[in-house]
């Protein structure tokens, strides 16, 4: 019988998918990373921002712009563009 991994990575567990992420940010696969924003909610709601342009500006701006990414992609699911 053979055993096929239908999943590389289960992103429902934290702390080995940010492990992945930051050996790929090791690796260059994101090429220069100038900043890193992670919101965490756990017993209460944590903010961190790391990289060499992290400051507090730059890391709202990155989860931001990352919240538009997804909500762009839910406004325009099934449209051609």
């Amino acid at each position: 019988m053979k055993v096929v991994t239908l999943y590389e990575h289960n992103y429902r567990q934290a702390a080995p998918t940010l492990r992945k992420i930051a050996d790929e940010i090791e690796a260059g696969d994101y090429g220069a990373v100038g900043t890193v924003a992670i919101a965490l909610l756990g017993d209460r709601l944590e903010v961190f921002a790391a990289g060499p342009n992290s400051d507090g500006t730059s890391a709202a701006c990155v989860l931001q712009a990352g919240a538009n990414k997804v909500i762009n992609a839910l406004v325009n699911h099934g449209v051609d563009t």
